[in-house]
């Protein structure tokens, strides 16, 4: 019954969202995708390149093909896909996208092959109801890194801060002065954002310890806006420090 009103709650806070400050005419696009809370798909022409950060749920190929002709583009035009991490929720256009190269955390590239399984309860617990049909070895090209890694695409560069704890190999990314969080930080309408949830999560302590370090990581004045993966996004600022407990 626990887990059934969380879904419940969670279905109810996916209104409202806040992608406004993400969507740039003919230049990026975002798709929200079904399933108990919206997923965040973000599209954008990057120089010569088209990116995407995660891929959505339920329902994530129309939504992501409405978002590509936003960019007068095709699900073919995508070369690089980069992953906050590999629940379910966040990897379900890897079909429409197989041809694109994907981005993760090197810890994180076996359990996005199914090599290894997650450890939080509610991952683990979904998956032995039904499986999440994730990409085998071969399926796609997968490119990993062990560090705070920055791709120059033309005039614009994307960062990617490994903060492991919501996974092993959870990653965020600054590009264009938004800070994509994924799962590392979460949002809810009676708590506001606030690190990672349990239950979800390999480990919530590690996850709220390396999400607290990572604000002076980032590049002095380089973030504008802060957005979770399920499309909650907030000014970055002193107060969302202090409310989400640095």
């Amino acid at each position: 019954m626990g887990l059934l009103l969380g879904l419940l709650a969670a279905t109810r806070a996916g209104s409202n969202r806040a992608t406004a400050p993400l969507v740039r005419e003919r230049s990026s696009a975002v798709a929200l995708t079904g399933g108990p809370n919206t997923s965040m798909v973000y599209l954008a022409r990057a120089g010569d390149r088209l990116i995407a950060i995660d891929l959505g749920w339920w329902g994530s190929d129309r939504a992501v093909r409405s978002a590509l002709r936003d960019l007068d583009a095709s699900p073919g035009d995508v070369t690089d896909v980069f992953l906050t991490h590999s629940h379910r929720d966040h990897v379900g256009a890897w079909r429409l996208l197989s041809a694109s190269r994907f981005h993760t955390a090197d810890a994180e590239r076996p359990l996005l092959v199914g090599a290894r399984d997650h450890r939080g309860w509610i991952p683990r617990l979904a998956e032995r109801l039904k499986p999440s049909g994730l990409p085998g070895a071969r399926d796609i090209e997968v490119t990993g890194f062990t560090k705070d890694t920055a791709f120059v695409f033309g005039t614009d560069t994307l960062r990617a801060f490994i903060v492991p704890g919501h996974t092993t190999g959870s990653t965020v990314y600054l590009f264009r002065g938004v800070l994509f969080l994924g799962d590392a930080a979460t949002y809810t309408p009676w708590g506001g954002f606030a690190p990672a949830k349990r239950g979800f999560s390999d480990d919530p302590r590690e996850a709220a310890t390396n999400l607290a370090a990572l604000w002076k990581r980032l590049p002095s004045g380089s973030t504008r806006y802060v957005c979770t993966a399920h499309a909650r996004c907030r000014a970055f600022s002193p107060a969302f420090l202090r409310d989400i407990g640095e």
